[in-house]
This record gives structure tokens, C-alpha cells and sequence, in this order.
């Protein structure tokens, strides 16, 4: 029935992939920066229906940072408090999401550059910077996931390797080269292979979490391969400053929102808009509640930042999950690093640095250098999932959307005008996503250095 199950979502993906625009979807992190618009450009005719729309924006969203949920409840969190966080933040997420999109329909714009020229001013540099860096923090998520996953997987066959030799070897055998391609719609297929990876792991992790195989009597538990399962934090109400490690990786967990104008303008009817991003939002949260409470359950406090880890390595169901995840993130990376590049390359172009400009692969191999070290230095990913989310997750998710829709409500009716006035509440939402940004990212660097 699960086999059924995952064929019939991945019929609907293919149906959805195939209907939708270009920009439609490729696994969670790559799509997110390298589609971002230019201004100015001859977008076609909105032809998108809810269904696709739903199907994309989730696909888009959900991706790596699931893995890392339950190592963020480990931290401390209790049952109830983790759920009321994930719907809030979700709830939080899905509103901002809708600020751009509602942002598109004052300013008349389709891209999040033509937006932010409208209302924040001529520095679209300052996009490319954005983007820059959250690609960046993207890639070395990714690279870390590649030695984890490659590393566990040769372990599996009876080959001891380390996890930075692993990381070396697969950025110069086969990041570097992937990374140097210009035309990247070769690698449109991961949209599918990404979402049928999701789905597998998310129904490899509930059932496992049922099936009482890693139980107190469990077959994968009986040796001493792995660390057994620890419940001593475990609590139903406990809430206190752990809570900004779940926060912050559920931070990254939701963004999506510089695409936000794409899926705008790419809507047939404009008014579904609020219907589709609603229905998505639900479904992510959904998807990261089950997910973090399956994995915590399974595990309990001993949850690895990378949740597969904590899997034995004769689990073949587990080994599927490493592999699905390893290939999706493998054609993934160059699609994330893409905004890396792309984004740098704006920022050249604005201050007119030639010789970055004039040397593409000498960018490349540079960046590409700086993000294997990163993924090197920093063994654990959820250290990277949760400073990311902090920091970025609250300037993108809480407080340049509030900044832009509250603009684009000025500009289009007035600065008396009851809107104005009205669209002014949102900026409650700036002090939060400062405060979130600063103690999240604390609280994250703090619990890693334990």
C-alpha cells in the first residue's frame, strides 16, 4: 500500500512538473535562490492552476532541513510546546509569503527585484547579496549531507572512509564539474527524483517509528552499532531557551519567499493566491510535525542533527534513505550553488569589480572552496541548519517581507489612507524576526558547543 502510495504522488509530481512553468520545481534549497527574477523580463501568459501551484511551492519548501527537526526538539522542547511552534511559525511563514505576493499585485511587479525597486529602492545589489548567502549556507547543508550519507553508505559495504576525505573527493570528482555548467536545465529531472526522496524518507521515518524495531526489544538496537534510544528530556510542556534551536531550524525549514512573486505572477487566477499559499503552508506543517515527532519518538534525545544517522546500518529501508537522499542532493547542489555564483556575479556587476567578472570558473572554484571547508569544519549540520535559519530565515521570513508590504500599500494609496494604516500592524513582525535572529543564532552555537 506504500508502494501504491508513493507511485501515486510521484504520477501527480510528474503531472504537476510537466504543467508548470520553467522555474517550476527542483529539490528544496537549489530552486530557492536560482530562481530568482531579473526585473524587466517578458514573464508569458499566467497559465498555473492551485493544484501544480500547491504541488511546486511544497516541493520547493520542503527539502534537507526536515531531517534536522527532531535534533532540534532533542534540545529540550516538550511535546506540546514543538507542535505549537511548528504550527506557529508555519502560520507566520504562510502569512509573510502572502505580504509578497499581495506586495506583486500593488506594485504591479513580477519578479521580487521589480517589487523591491518599487518600494525599498534602486540596491537590488543587496538581493544578489541575500541570495548569495543564502545559497551559500544552502550548499554547505548540502555538502555535509553528501559526506554524512557517503560516509554511512561505505560503511554499509564494509569500507571505513572519513566523512572530509569523502567531502574532498566527491567537490573536485564531481561538484566541481557539475557546478561549472551554464545551462542548467539538464538537470530539471531532480524536480521529480528530490520530491519522490522527500516522500520515501518522510514514510521511511513514520513507519520506523511505529514498527518497534528501534524499541527497547528492537533487532537494530540488540548490539552496540548505534546509540540506543534516550527519553530523560524527554517532557509534554517544557519551553524554555532550547526552544530557539527548534526555531531556528524550523527558520530555514520554511523559507521559500523570494519565489513567492514567481508563484504570483505564474497563477492564473490571482485570487487563489491566499487559497494555494494556505494549503501549502498547512501541508508543510503538517509534513514537519510528523516528521520531527516521528524521528524524536524513535529516538529521543540522542536525535543526530543529520536524522539518518541515527539509523543502523543494516536497515535496508534506512540504506534507501541515504541513498534516494545522496543522489537528490548530488544533482541538487549545482542548482543551489548556481545562486551562489549568480549572485556574486550581481554583486560584481554593481560595483564593477572586472576581474571577478572576466573569471567565472576562478569564482566558482573559490567559492566552491570556501563551502567545502565550511562543510568540513563543521561536522554537524544542524549547527549550519539552525545559524542559517536564524539569521537569514528572520531577514527573509519576518522582516523584509512586513518592510516591502507596508512600502508597496504606501506607495499605491497613501500615507493617510485607512490600508496604510491598517498594513502598519505588520511590523510588529521586524522586532521579532531581529529578536529571533540574535538569540536563535546564540542559542544554536551554544547547544552545538556542548
Amino acid at each position: 500500500m506504500r508502494l501504491t502510495f508513493l507511485a501515486a504522488l510521484l504520477a501527480v509530481g510528474a503531472h504537476a512538473a510537466q504543467s508548470s512553468s520553467p522555474l517550476a520545481p527542483v529539490p528544496a534549497f537549489s530552486k530557492k535562490a536560482a530562481a530568482v527574477p531579473r526585473g524587466g523580463e517578458d514573464f508569458g501568459p499566467a497559465t498555473a492552476e492551485v493544484a501544480p501551484s500547491v504541488f511546486n511551492l511544497v516541493n520547493n519548501v520542503a527539502g534537507a532541513g526536515l531531517l534536522t527537526l527532531a535534533a532540534g526538539m532533542a534540545k529540550g522542547t516538550g511535546w506540546v510546546p514543538s507542535i505549537l511552534t511548528c504550527m506557529c511559525l508555519g502560520a507566520a511563514s504562510g502569512h509573510t509569503f502572502n505580504l509578497i505576493g499581495e506586495s506583486c499585485r500593488l506594485t504591479n511587479e513580477g519578479s521580487f527585484k521589480g517589487v523591491w525597486t518599487k518600494t525599498l529602492g534602486d540596491n537590488t545589489y543587496v538581493i544578489d547579496l541575500i541570495v548569495a548567502m543564502m545559497c551559500t549556507g544552502a550548499s554547505i547543508i548540502y555538502s555535509g549531507i553528501l559526506g554524512d550519507v557517503s560516509k554511512e553508505l561505505l560503511s554499509a559495504v564494509g569500507i571505513e572512509t572519513d566523512r572530509s576525505k569523502n567531502i574532498l573527493m566527491i567537490t573536485v570528482g564531481v561538484l566541481f564539474p557539475l557546478s561549472l555548467i551554464k545551462n542548467l536545465s539538464a538537470l530539471a529531472f531532480t524536480s521529480i527524483l528530490g520530491f519522490a526522496s522527500i516522500v520515501y524518507t518522510v514514510l521511511f521515518i513514520i513507519f520506523r517509528s511505529m514498527d518497534g524495531t528501534y524499541g527497547p526489544l528492537g533487532k537494530f538496537i540488540v548490539d552496540d552499532v548505534i546509540k540506543k534510544p534516550d527519553f530523560s528530556k524527554s517532557s509534554l510542556l517544557n519551553f524554555d531557551f532550547t526552544t530557539l534551536v527548534l526555531m531556528s531550524n524550523l527558520g530555514l525549514a520554511y523559507i521559500a519567499h523570494y519565489n513567492a512573486p514567481t508563484y504570483y505572477r505564474e497563477l492564473r487566477d490571482k485570487t487563489q493566491f491566499k487559497k494555494m499559499v494556505a494549503i501549502s503552508f498547512s501541508i508543510l506543517t503538517v509534513l514537519y510535525a510528523a516528521v520531527m515527532a516521528a524521528g524524536y519518538g524513535t529516538f529521543g534525545d540522542i536525535c543526530e542533527g543529520n536524522i539518518l544517522l541515527n539509523y543502523h546500518p543494516s536497515d535496508f529501508l534506512s540504506t534507501l534513505g541515504r541513498v534516494a537522499t545522496g543522489i537528490s542532493i548530488l544533482f541538487g547542489f549545482p542548482l543551489a550553488f548556481c545562486g551562489v555564483t549568480s549572485g556574486m556575479m550581481g554583486v560584481a556587476e554593481r560595483f564593477d569589480v572586472g576581474i571577478v567578472l572576466k573569471n567565472r570558473t576562478a569564482l566558482i572554484a573559490a567559492l566552491l572552496a570556501f563551502v567545502t571547508y565550511i562543510a568540513i569544519a563543521v561536522p554537524d549540520i544542524s549547527l549550519i541548519v539552525g545559524v542559517v535559519g536564524a539569521a537569514m530565515g528572520s531577514l527573509i521570513v519576518y522582516i523584509l517581507p512586513p518592510l516591502i508590504y507596508t512600502k508597496a500599500v504606501y506607495v499605491s494609496h497613501g500615507k493617510d489612507s485607512v490600508e496604510y494604516k491598517k498594513s502598519l500592524k505588520n511590523i510588529a513582525l521586524v522586532p521579532f524576526g531581529v529578536l529571533f535572529a540574535i538569540l536563535g543564532v546564540g542559542m544554536t552555537v551554544k547547544e552545538s558547543m556542548k
